[in-house]
């Protein structure tokens, strides 16, 4: 059982129709607006029990839930073959982003947000030590990982690897001598962009793996930007590359 909590985490989940969820827990004090009548009637349509509870209680269950929580199953993940078929399926150049032991659930919220915004088809993590797609993950999404695939993997250097084999390009992101500058690299075509976690940025392994490395231009004082304001540029970039397709 997983709680998810915020209107539009909650909306996503019904749209989405991913998940078994188990009751849509509404505030009794919520008055009636566009959203909270949508969220009701997605539930009515396939069945899930609405149940009016009052707001201390949703309290207990979650914090800034907007008084709207849904207790659903988990999250559910994919393989990367999947991910590669997907793209298939859809007459589509594999578009991918692999996060190399992000730790931050907020940087991994935005990133999923931006990713299912640009037509990623999948996104890939390691199952240890990185954030996971928790409900604060849904919630910082916005719930638009909902709609995204995501692969949790044991081994990254290894995915990467095998889907070198399967002729997709390993970008990763990094502030290196030698990387090139985003919006000058070929980012068409089969692209998994790799992108480290806050601070450390790409592990040595990782690192030696990717075909090639972009980084941003920074023309400030600081030297770079968080993880998921990187990945955002970064993802506008390849989909900008790809004519908007």
């Amino acid at each position: 059982m997983e709680i998810l909590y915020g209107r539009n985490a909650a909306r996503e989940c019904l749209r989405a129709r991913r998940r078994h969820v188990h009751e849509l827990l509404v505030a009794d004090n919520l008055q009636s607006s566009p959203l909270v009548d949508e969220l009701v009637a997605l539930a009515a349509q396939t069945g899930i029990p609405v149940k009016r509870i009052a707001r201390k209680t949703l309290d207990k269950l979650a914090q800034g839930h907007q008084g709207i929580v849904l207790k659903t199953g988990r999250y559910p993940t994919v393989e990367v073959e999947d991910i590669l078929h997907r793209a298939a399926k859809l007459n589509e150049p594999p578009f991918l982003i692999i996060l190399d032991h992000v730790e931050d659930p907020h940087n991994l919220g935005a990133v999923l947000r931006t990713a299912e915004a640009v037509g990623v088809h999948g996104v890939i993590l390691p199952k240890q030590r990185a954030a996971g797609v928790t409900p604060a993950v849904v919630n910082v999404s916005a719930g638009a990982v909902e709609h995204m695939w995501v692969a949790e993997v044991p081994n990254l250097a290894q995915v990467l690897k095998v889907l070198k084999q399967d002729n997709v390009w390993i970008a990763g992101v990094e502030l290196d001598p030698a990387a090139q500058f985003f919006h000058k690299a070929n980012l068409t075509g089969p692209i998994a962009l790799v992108v480290g976690s806050e601070g450390k940025g790409l592990s040595r392994l990782i690192k030696d793996t990717c075909d090639f490395l972009i980084k941003l231009p920074m023309r400030g004082q600081v030297e770079s930007l968080n993880a998921s304001v990187a990945c955002s540029l970064i993802l506008y970039e390849v989909w900008r590359a790809r004519a908007f397709s």
